[in-house]
């Protein structure tokens, strides 16, 4: 049995900051099966450019009553718990997640975390390796720029990955790659360094 399990998120924001996100997907593996997902519209607290709007199709008026950051972080961090996290294009999922939890003074998880597009640049002959590419790539079908859809898809494409290099654990899978895992109060998701001989 795979014994693969990771969280993968996804962020939509109602502008260029990376304190503005106006929703989350979040999807939950556990031994190589989807087990949960969580989604949430949330309050920036920011304001939303055009822009953005065209992209997600989230408008202010639909986060009015929504929870800000604060409030919705304990239900994040109780879906995460302590398992690795993942992105596509983790460089701004996670420095989202990082921002947004220091601009309402709560403490960063030290959950380890690694980048689905990473994996998919080192693993797959595509020329471009963004999420819907991918996604065509294993004929997955999916509504782009929805946080949830878009997190579903991208934990279906960890789990693919590990098939490819025929892995059964996410340490296995970034290992397989040559790299390490970032942690999410600390240091980025990086090629490993290598050791000088003597």
């Amino acid at each position: 049995m795979k014994d693969l399990n990771y969280v993968v998120l996804d962020f939509e924001t109602a502008n260029g900051s990376r304190t503005s996100p106006c929703s989350i997907g979040m999807v939950k593996y556990l031994n190589g099966e989807k087990h949960s997902e969580y989604y949430q519209l949330i309050n920036p607290e920011e304001d939303f450019y055009a822009s953005n709007i065209r992209i997600h199709g989230i408008y202010p008026e639909d986060v009015w009553e929504s929870p800000n950051w604060l409030e919705v972080y304990p239900s994040i961090m109780d879906f995460i718990g302590d398992l690795p996290v993942a992105a596509h294009f983790a460089t701004f999922d996670i420095n989202v997640f990082r921002a947004t939890t220091e601009k309402y003074g709560l403490p960063l998880p030290a959950n380890l975390y690694f980048c689905s597009c990473v994996l998919s640049q080192k693993i797959l002959p595509l020329r471009s390796h963004k999420l819907n590419l991918v996604a065509d790539y294993f004929g997955i079908t999916f509504e782009h720029h929805h946080a949830l859809e878009d997190s579903i898809v991208a934990a279906d494409i960890v789990c693919e990955l590990a098939n490819i290099q025929q892995v059964n654990t996410i340490p296995e899978l970034v290992d397989s790659i040559g790299y390490q895992f970032g942690r999410i109060n600390g240091t980025n998701f990086v090629t490993k360094k290598k050791t000088r001989s003597r």
